[in-house]
């Protein structure tokens, strides 16, 4: 059970068959079906979530009710609201499954739990906590561009996985533009490979 995890665990650091196995105790799998939410803003973050299969919104609502899309993750990316799972305060940010989503969660308690027994995933987890840092910072400083022109092709060039499986008005809400926006580009962009 819980192979991908086992082998995502596996790439980053040399486990043991006992370690290993530790994954059974402690992660459960869960099912999405396709708008299901996996945490719905204000409620706690309960969950640290590792995707297996299927593609995750980040959003948060505005005081005006509209939905700002933060990020979007997809397989053996792990996801969760980090200040609201850290903290056990109100989440600010929604997660939404895209399509049918295999996610495997463990809660904080047995994370920690996780870490006493076994020392090589506190390592893991700092490493992970790390590359997310890293995916967060620079997905801002794309997003902090002031041309959408370099958002859309820099978001094409690092993420094309994203146009063939998401929404384009999500793209283009994480983007920052307007799907009509986002449509004129996609058109420029094809055009130029033409």
């Amino acid at each position: 059970m819980f192979d991908s995890l086992k082998k995502h665990f596996q790439q980053v650091l040399p486990f043991t068959k006992e370690e290993l196995n530790a994954v059974d105790k402690y992660f459960i799998e869960c099912i999405f079906k396709k708008k299901a939410m996996l945490l719905e803003a204000p409620d706690p973050c309960k969950y640290l979530f590792f995707i297996a299969k299927g593609c995750v919104r980040h959003f948060h609502t505005k005081d005006d009710g509209n939905e700002k899309t933060c990020d979007i993750s997809l397989e053996n990316q792990w996801t969760t609201s980090f200040m609201s799972f850290n903290s056990g305060s109100a989440s600010n940010l929604s997660l939404q499954a895209l399509e049918e989503t295999i996610v495997y969660r463990i809660s904080k308690e047995d994370l920690f739990s996780l870490y006493a027994e076994h020392h090589n995933f506190e390592t893991f987890g700092r490493l992970m906590t790390e590359q997310i840092l890293q995916r967060a910072t620079d997905t801002a400083m794309y997003l902090a561009a002031d041309k959408p022109e370099e958002r859309f092709e820099h978001l094409l060039h690092s993420r094309p996985e994203l146009f063939q499986r998401v929404p384009q008005k999500y793209i283009a809400n994480l983007l920052g533009i307007s799907p009509e926006s986002f449509s004129r580009l996609l058109k420029r962009m094809h055009s130029k490979k033409s």
